[in-house]
């Protein structure tokens, strides 16, 4: 693998922005974890059988950006071998484990490693932590990764080659006249008025809330959102009803739009491979939530659905995935620079996604059954915030990512109970 050098892409370039953005906090950078839940036990022989391909990337996981001497364009040298690291510690009582998660998902990753696992063993159902860098996957390429795992081949004959096969800066037409599409659509959301946003310190520590509902919640909320929003409609629907309660948080005098930057896996598309499992495959939607549609429920779904069909129509995510190309040879420092001079109208107000698939095919791995699969991705400080919804095993998760200080502990509190309480329904 790697017969020739892996070009990034923009959002390759986007992810080590965020890396640097996240240098000062206890992580040392962005990176996400997704967890495994088991019913029962994992065994130690089966566990290490699972993991055992993961020796094949070792080159992989464990490289470095590199910057082209000439042209400056960035592309991922591989690293010497090494294992994976895999720690484990027993978990007597179930109640520790927000805490146990909490510390693991702020731990730094090890020196040049992209990958790290955590086995958490309860008497009740073990859990098994994968600690990923953004520099090297994101959430549907480590879901990927897992499926692979799964299967005992990590890299097949059929699979992409990883990243771009050439550094695309000679496409300078398309480019900039995907990148006036986006300044034009910034300026936009600019005219429209003033953006509230509220970033947390560049020290600040990442928090998780999981909200996992039961089979009869989730179809409890389906439904619902098909009666209020309509069929297969459940991503205006998940967005409304968080945008509704994150405003319920904001005090009295404070005015103003809500920008989410919506993410989306670009895979399948655009001439991704559906399978691509290394670098950054996504792009992102902003949608603009103006503060009169919060007057009335329908209104507010009416004007996302409405939004999202214009920006897909309109090819919105594809124009920031080719813009973002030009961004490659602008060092980190001075990104941060525009980005703050730029502030809330950049970086949005929370961030938000709903995956209503998984790539695992089936519900086994380590030689047990697994309940339920979630993402954990961890915010930057510059936003602060973000509302990530999955589907799994008919099961919705919702889990609230978040920095401590971008609101004091009670209105956090307020936002994830009633986010919570308006998920399972109850009144």
């Amino acid at each position: 693998m790697f017969a020739r050098k892996p070009y990034l892409d923009g959002f390759d370039w986007t992810a080590l922005f965020l890396n640097s953005e996240c240098a000062r906090t206890p992580g040392k950078g962005n990176h996400f974890t997704l967890m495994l839940q088991a019913e029962g036990q994992f065994q130690e022989k089966e566990l290490r059988k699972f993991l055992a391909p993961l020796r094949s990337g070792e080159e992989i996981f464990n490289g470095t950006i590199r910057r082209h001497p000439l042209h400056l364009a960035p592309w991922w040298k591989k690293g010497k071998r090494g294992e994976v690291p895999l720690t484990s510690e027993d978990m007597p009582y179930r109640n520790d484990f927000p805490e146990i998660l909490n510390r693991f998902c702020n731990q730094p990753l090890p020196a040049n490693r992209s990958l790290a696992v955590h086995w958490i063993r309860n008497g009740n159902g073990d859990f098994l932590l994968f600690k990923f860098s953004h520099l090297l996957f994101d959430g549907r390429g480590a879901e990927l990764l897992l499926e692979h795992l799964r299967s005992g081949v990590l890299f097949k004959n059929d699979d992409p080659p990883p990243g771009l096969d050439s550094p695309n800066l000679n496409q300078w037409k398309k480019q900039f006249s995907c990148g006036r599409q986006i300044q034009n659509l910034l300026l936009a959301i600019h005219r429209a008025g003033k953006i509230i946003a509220h970033p947390a310190p560049p020290h600040s520590e990442a928090f998780f809330r999981i909200i996992s509902l039961t089979e009869q919640e989730t179809d409890n909320i389906l439904a619902r959102s098909d009666r209020e929003a309509g069929p297969f409609m459940m991503t205006p629907f998940l967005l409304a009803l968080t945008a509704s309660e994150y405003r319920n948080i904001l005090a009295e005098n404070e005015s103003g739009n809500i920008l989410v930057p919506m993410s989306v896996n670009m895979r399948g598309q655009e001439e991704i491979p559906a399978g691509t499992m290394l670098f950054n495959q996504w792009s992102m939607l902003p949608l603009l939530i103006r503060e009169e549609s919060f007057e009335n429920g329908k209104k507010l779904i009416a004007e996302l659905r409405k939004n999202i069909f214009v920006s897909t129509g309109e090819r919105i995510a594809a124009a920031y995935r080719t813009a973002s190309r030009l961004s490659r040879i602008v060092p980190p420092w001075i990104l941060h620079r525009i980005v703050a001079k730029i502030g809330s109208v950049c970086s949005g107000t929370f961030m938000f996604s709903f995956l209503p698939e998984t790539s695992l095919e089936q519900n086994t791995a380590a030689g047990a059954k697994i309940e339920n699969l979630v993402h954990l991705p961890s915010m930057p400080p510059m936003t602060g915030l973000g509302v990530f919804f999955t589907l799994f095993n008919n099961r919705l998760n919702a889990v609230i990512s978040g920095r401590k200080e971008v609101f004091d502990e009670d209105k956090l509190e307020r936002f994830c109970s009633a986010l919570e309480r308006n998920l399972r329904g109850i009144k």
